[in-house]
């Protein structure tokens, strides 16, 4: 199964350990959101999203 994992990570980078940790764990490719614009999610058969929360 062709796995796209895209996420942003902007405040600590507690997003991108775990989107990477995932990655790894599934064999999934791993994109931010500019640099998923250049891929055709056609290809893929699962694509996750991912991100922080932040609250003040």
């Amino acid at each position: 199964m062709k796995t796209l994992i895209c996420y942003a990570s902007v405040h600590h980078g507690n997003t991108k350990k775990i989107a990477k940790a995932m990655a790894e764990a599934i064999g999934a490719e791993l994109v931010t959101p500019n640099d998923a614009k250049t891929k055709n999610i056609e290809e893929y058969d699962l694509i996750g999203f991912g991100s922080g929360i932040y609250s003040a």
